[in-house]
This record gives structure tokens, C-alpha cells and sequence, in this order.
């Protein structure tokens, strides 16, 4: 096995592209990083890349964590050529600093960065896209990750950009957003549509979830990815408070990765 995509997915936008990117590429595997986080010894390859969304200009909480909790454990000598590819929507922000800075500190140094522009399923801010919208965006995703797999097979050097006061964003911004998004659950309510299937629990990134009296039940380790929400079934988890509207379940990315076992 020559390359290794080390991913995160909330509501499957990365799982898709590090699906086609693995096709791309060839002698590919795909380890999901919540699978990582439970059973944290594995081997790396020649070719390591991270594929992960934007989560207000930030990597998600668990990814930032598992590079420090996990990622550093591991025997990088394997390692000769590691690349990082962010899914987002609107911006990416100080992603691959941060990225950046947390790989460093575990002793990997990046050698490649892109993007691929996504749709958005983040309610609270914008409203969930529109088919003609995800199907406009998809198809340029596919154009995008022929390119990036074209980079990554020659080993193309392409080192973050550093935005001004980088350091001081990641330093004084980065810490809040994590301890707010590990709150985002906290705003969910569950109503009387719900029919105890444990599609949530089983699916949780963060196993933030668990199932009371055949109900879910939120703690406070979200990572704020909205895969619940967005994955229900019966639409039965809710927000509290008024979103925008829409729900994005995401069918094209096939993404039906489950964590946890059923709830006993």
C-alpha cells in the first residue's frame, strides 16, 4: 500500500472525496479517523494525506485532537510525502496553518494543500443547498480531485499560504470555536417522530451520543459536524432555536459509516 487518506466526515462531503481521490490514485486505503481514535495503532504509508472539512475557518476539534492524541504515537519514518485536502464551502481561513502547526508538532511536515469547494449543511448559518446547487457543485469536485490526485502522484509541492496574524488567530481563536462546537449539541431537541432506530448513536464521530429510554441523549463533546441532524431519518432531531431551513442527508456520498454498535 503506497498512500494513506487518514479522514473525517460529518455529513460525507470528505468521505466522497476521499473516496474518488483513493480511485484516483490507486493502492489507496481510507482509515476514518473516529475509527483511529478507538483503536489507535496502525501503520503509515509512503503517501499520507488528511482529508477533513472547514469548520469556521478551523479543522474540526477531533481532528486537531486525534493528530495529537494519536497521530503523534505513531512511527512516521514511513512517511515521505504528507498532503492535506479540506472540504468547504465558503473559505478555508487558517485550516492549513492550524493544520500545519499541529502536524509540526507531532513531527510531520506538510508537503501539499488543496481545496474542494463543497456544499455547505451548516443550518444555523445558511440554508441547506438546493439539488440544482449540489449537483453544480459535485461536478466541479470531480474536475477538482482529478487535478489533485494528478499533483499528488508527481508529489507537487504546495505549502499552505499564511494569511496575516496567522499564529495569533490560531493561538486566540481556534481553542474558543473547539469549546463551542463541543456545545452544538446542546441545542438539539429531539420530538415525538423519533422511532428509537440509533441511526445517531451508531453514526456519532465524537460518541456524544447515547440512547436513554430509546431516545437519544446529547453530551458535550460535539464536534459540531451536524451528521445527526442532517441524518435523521424522521427529521426528529431539531435545533432549539430558528435555522435555516432545509436538510442535507447527502445520498450521493454514500457515506453510511457507522461507529458504534447498537445501543444495548
Amino acid at each position: 500500500m503506497k498512500t494513506t487518506l487518514i479522514c473525517f466526515s460529518g455529513t460525507g462531503n470528505s468521505y466522497y472525496i476521499a473516496k474518488r481521490l483513493a480511485s484516483e490514485l490507486g493502492d489507496c486505503r481510507i482509515l476514518m479517523i473516529p475509527h483511529l481514535m478507538q483503536n489507535q495503532a496502525f501503520e503509515l504509508t509512503e503517501q499520507v494525506g488528511f482529508v477533513f472539512p472547514v469548520y469556521k475557518g478551523f479543522p474540526p476539534n477531533l481532528v486537531t485532537h486525534f493528530i495529537q492524541e494519536v497521530f503523534a504515537k505513531q512511527d512516521l519514518g514511513p512517511v515521505k510525502y504528507l498532503f492535506q485536502i479540506a472540504t468547504r464551502y465558503m473559505f478555508q481561513a487558517y485550516t492549513f496553518q492550524a493544520m500545519d502547526v499541529v502536524l509540526r508538532e507531532a513531527g510531520a511536515i506538510t508537503s501539499y494543500v488543496n481545496h474542494v469547494v463543497m456544499p455547505d449543511g451548516y443550518v444555523p448559518l445558511l440554508a441547506a443547498p438546493t439539488e440544482g446547487k449540489i449537483d453544480e457543485l459535485y461536478a466541479k469536485a470531480d474536475r477538482k480531485i482529478a487535478e489533485i490526485a494528478k499533483d499528488i502522484k508527481q508529489e507537487q509541492i504546495r505549502l499552505p499560504f499564511r494569511p496575516p496574524f496567522s499564529r495569533l488567530a490560531i493561538n486566540h481563536f481556534m481553542v474558543p470555536i473547539h469549546r463551542a462546537f463541543m456545545d452544538t449539541a446542546l441545542d438539539f431537541t429531539v420530538t415525538d417522530a423519533c422511532i428509537s432506530c440509533g441511526l445517531c448513536y451508531r453514526m456519532c464521530p465524537s460518541f456524544n451520543i447515547e440512547m436513554v429510554n430509546g431516545k437519544p441523549e446529547f453530551d458535550r463533546a460535539c464536534t459540531g459536524c451536524l451528521g445527526c441532524y442532517h441524518r435523521c431519518p424522521t427529521q426528529a432531531i431539531v435545533f432549539k432555536q430558528k435555522v435555516k431551513s432545509g436538510r442535507y442527508p447527502n445520498p450521493r456520498s454514500t457515506y453510511t459509516v457507522e461507529y458504534r454498535p447498537d445501543a444495548v
